[in-house]
C-alpha cells in the first residue's frame, strides 16, 4: 500500500541544506520558537478587550445582577485564559530562549515571569472556584470581594508585563549581551 502510495504522489523534495542560516535561527526555529513582529500588538490588544471585561463585570458587580456577573465572568475568564495561553506558547518561550545567553537578563526574566505565574495561578483558582462549582450561600457573599482582589491582581499583573516584560521581546540578532558572549562580534 505505501508503494502504491509513494508512486502515486511521489516522494517529497530532498531539502537542500542552506549555506548561510544564521546559527541565532536555527537554535530559534529548531526549538519550536521563533519572532513574530505583531505578537506584542496582539498582546496589548488582547490586554485591552481582558480590561473592558474586568470594569463590565466590575459593573455587574455594582447592579448586583448575578446573571449578568456569570456572564461577564465567563466573559473575562475566555479572554485571560486566551491571553495565558498566547503568551505560554509563544512569548515566553521566545524570551527564554532569547535571553538565555544573558545571566542577568535571564534571572530577571525568571523572577517577573514566576511573580506572573503566581498571580496567573491565584486568579485561575477563583475563576474556577466560581464557574466550575454552583453557587453557595458563601460563594455569593464572597463574589464581590473576590472579583476586587482579582481585579487588583490582573491590573498590578498587566501593569508588570506591559512595563517589564513586553519590552524585552525583539528580532533575533537585535540582543547584546552583558555578560555572556555576544556573537556578532
Amino acid at each position: 500500500m505505501f508503494n502504491f502510495l509513494a508512486a502515486t504522489f511521489g516522494r517529497p523534495p530532498a531539502r537542500p541544506p542552506s549555506a548561510a542560516q544564521d546559527s541565532e535561527l536555527d537554535g530559534a526555529l529548531g526549538g519550536g520558537v521563533r519572532y513574530r513582529p505583531r505578537l506584542t500588538a496582539q498582546i496589548l490588544r488582547d490586554h485591552e478587550v481582558i480590561r473592558r471585561e474586568m470594569r463590565a463585570l466590575l459593573d455587574a458587580c455594582r447592579a448586583q445582577d448575578e446573571d449578568a456577573e456569570i456572564v461577564c465572568m465567563r466573559r473575562f475568564a475566555d479572554g485571560f485564559r486566551r491571553a495565558g495561553l498566547i503568551k505560554s506558547v509563544q512569548l515566553y518561550p521566545y524570551l527564554r530562549w532569547a535571553l538565555e545567553k544573558d545571566r542577568m537578563a535571564t534571572i530577571q526574566f525568571k523572577s517577573t515571569h514566576r511573580e506572573l505565574e503566581r498571580s496567573t495561578l491565584l486568579i485561575e483558582a477563583v475563576l474556577t472556584d466560581y464557574l466550575d462549582s454552583p453557587w453557595d450561600s458563601y460563594r455569593r457573599r464572597r463574589f464581590v470581594h473576590d472579583v476586587v482582589r482579582v481585579a487588583g491582581l490582573f491590573a498590578a499583573m498587566l501593569r508588570q508585563e506591559e512595563s517589564t516584560v513586553l519590552p524585552l521581546y525583539s528580532p533575533p540578532g537585535q540582543y547584546r549581551y552583558v555578560d555572556g558572549v555576544d556573537p556578532h562580534f
